[in-house]
């Protein structure tokens, strides 16, 4: 049978006797239950635990306690000539050890794991190659050197066991040393899932209204939901074989079916006669062009294969059947508020599909308390232990790939917004307002990309993930609506960006669709959408800053706390913007621009450290300091016996103790 978790260079099992004559057998978790029922009938006195796992530990150390005792009898019964054995014995353990170790070349966890902090309950179960077996004995150097990072050739199967990449068990996480990167069928569907979005953002602008945001936010969640699925999905479980493939291409299909018949311009729907979009139309009143049905049917069709997904694997893989259990637990209760939903007309279907949404995106979180709390508080309770039964192993995620994956994202999400506020010239060498505007929104996004990956996420000394359980809620959910408000406001600059209330804007300056897209005044709709998106965006983006734990030096400018104030307060000013009904499109952009540009100064300018110039051509404090020091201490010593001249002795190094971690 094959193996559920990913068969790099994998720990064979171990086998060792106790004191009492116990055989104890110690396999990774995927084999623990076919050895368990291979033994269950043995006359021997045999016990399968986890390797790692506390049992697997006290067994070793009883097994040492009764070798050392042995060892002290034989040392009294057998005096010089025992110690010269064993000092022999130990020199050449060392010698084979360090062959070994030449020879296979194992790194255990990548370089990489530690850009975000390390985590003392972590155990590799693919790095033991170089390790004892059971016998005690160090394995023999293989004839084929494998650089890091190498893998072994294999031809993709048509279907195969689903694989675990990594898991929890009893508060240890395992997981493969090898850095897991981003793949390419992942790739593509981000970007298909960006252009998604941003179509269903520009048909809000359109129409800059209450209903049209209701209509976005229903979807905007419906999509990010399955999304978010594919994504935890391909963290959970390897997807190297034909029908893992095969079922990711039908998911996107779905996701396609939600909104691909909707995009639609607005004249062509206007005439009611074309097929409109199921993502467009979900809330019209015509029941004609209405298309809720359809979208929640697609919806749902998504969910529920997650849902046979995760039955199939509870069957294959009894090693994560509970977390897979309670995976489609949370598929199936919302789906049937879905259901109801269709057969209840406006506005009492929001009473249905709220609570759904809400189900879908935090019922999961409902299960992931009773496995945090049968780990800590009720682990002596009679529900926690069932529960720990239950979640004996709960799959995880893979914390550097879960990073550069999103970290990807966003910047397809903060690059595409670029093309929104494209337009075409009707001719002509036309430098006039309409380039001014799109160069200013250009601007936007690139201090919104610098804020994001060179301030917040720069100088992390424990993500968000790893540094705690509220961290790592807040850093997941915060990206919702960031990624929403910022669509919303881009779709709105895209109307602004062709508002012609400026001068030098004329409508015959453009080529059609632009033209006939541009407007004479502003709605306040398109005022709110734009200030109050960017508001929210930035808003989300200081809650993600707040979820990691930052290197502090002690000499920096301005506290992580004052800076986020001062991002806060930045925030209020976008949301009362609106308010300000004087204002142009250019001068609202200019506004917004000069508010973010004013927000990256105040990070840059506050994250660096008083003693170090912030400007090129000048000399640190610390490095004059340095010289200073070293100048003096030159001068002390020189006369005196120093066999090395010309060269400071070490208690005449400057050094401050304050400076802890590096900035």
């Amino acid at each position: 049978m094959s193996s559920s978790t990913p068969g790099g260079r994998r720990r064979p099992p171990q086998e060792f006797a106790l004191p009492s004559g116990k055989k104890v057998i110690a396999a990774l978790a995927d084999a623990v239950p076919s050895l368990r029922r291979q033994y269950s009938n043995s006359s021997n006195d045999v016990e399968v635990v986890v390797q790692g796992s506390a049992e697997h530990t006290n067994y070793l150390k009883q097994s040492r306690q009764h070798h050392e005792s042995r060892r002290a009898e034989l040392k009294e019964r057998h005096g010089a000539a025992f110690d010269e054995w064993e000092d022999v014995q130990n020199q050449l353990n060392s010698v084979t050890a360090q062959l070994s170790r030449m020879s296979t070349n194992t790194s255990g966890l990548h370089g990489n794991f530690g850009k975000f902090g390390f985590d003392a309950g972590v155990r590799t179960y693919d790095d033991g190659q170089g390790e004892a077996n059971g016998s005690g004995e160090g394995r023999e150097p293989t004839d084929e050197t494998h650089h890091e990072g190498y893998r072994q050739v294999s031809t993709i199967k048509l279907a195969k066991r689903p694989v675990v990449r990594q898991w929890f068990h009893r508060n240890v996480l395992w997981r493969g040393s090898e850095q897991t990167e981003i793949m390419a069928v992942e790739l593509f569907f981000d970007l298909l899932y960006v252009g998604i979005i941003h179509s269903n953002g520009e048909h809000m602008s359109e129409e800059p209204n209450g209903e049209e945001l209701l209509r976005f936010a229903v979807t905007f969640i419906m999509s990010w939901k399955i999304w978010t699925d594919v994504t935890m999905a391909l963290s959970w479980f390897e997807t190297d074989d034909v029908l893992t493939r095969l079922e990711i291409l039908f998911e996107i299909a779905l996701l396609l079916a939600c909104v691909l018949p909707n995009l639609i311009s607005r004249c062509q729907s206007a005439n009611r006669r074309s097929f409109t979009t199921n993502m467009t139309n979900c809330f019209v009143d015509d029941p004609a062009h209405n298309t809720y049905t359809q979208l929640v049917s697609f919806y749902l069709a998504a969910r529920l294969l997650f849902a046979v997904h995760y039955v199939v694997i509870a069957y294959l893989v009894p090693m994560v059947r509970g977390a897979m259990i309670t995976s489609a637990i949370t598929v199936l209760v919302p789906s049937a508020l879905w259901i109801a939903s269709i057969h209840v007309e406006m506005p009492g279907r929001l009473g249905l599909i709220w609570p759904a949404l809400a189900l879908d995106m935090y019922g999961s979180g409902i299960f992931i308390g009773l496995f945090r709390y049968a780990r800590s508080a009720g682990a002596d309770t009679s529900m926690g232990k069932k529960l720990n039964k239950l979640f004996e192993f709960y799959p995880a995620m893979n914390i550097e790939h879960k990073v550069e994956r999103m970290n990807a994202f966003v910047s397809l999400v903060l690059g595409y917004s670029v093309v929104g506020i494209l337009f075409q010239s009707n001719g002509g060498y036309n430098v006039n307002a309409f380039l001014g505007k799109a160069v200013l929104g250009l601007m936007q996004a690139f201090f919104f990309n610098w804020i994001y990956f060179d301030v917040d996420a720069s100088t992390i000394n424990v993500h968000a993930i790893r540094h705690s359980a509220n961290g790592a809620v807040l850093w997941q959910f915060a990206h919702l609506p960031f990624v929403m408000g910022y669509i919303v406001a881009t779709s709105a600059l895209s109307t602004l960006v062709l508002a012609l209330d400026v001068p030098n804007t004329e409508r015959d300056q453009l080529r059609p669709p632009y033209s006939v897209r541009a407007e004479e005044h502003l709605s306040s709709g398109v005022r709110f959408f734009y200030c109050q998106g960017l508001a929210i965006a930035l808003l989300s983006m200081a809650f993600i800053s707040l979820s990691h734990s930052h290197r502090t030096p002690p000499t920096m400018r301005l506290s992580k706390p004052v800076r986020l104030i001062n991002r806060v307060l930045v925030c209020i000013i976008m949301f009362l913007l609106p308010m300000a009904t004087h204002l142009d499109s250019l001068s609202l952009i200019s506004t917004t621009l000069g508010l973010t540009a004013y927000v990256l100064i105040v990070e840059l300018w506050g994250k660096s450290c008083k003693d170090e110039s912030f400007f090129p051509g000048r000399r640190d404090v610390s490095k004059m300091r340095a010289m200073a020091d070293a100048k003096s201490a030159e001068t002390e010593v020189q006369g005196t016996d120093n066999p090395n001249p010309g060269q400071m002795r070490a208690d005449r190094m400057p050094l401050d103790q304050n400076d802890t971690a590096a900035f």
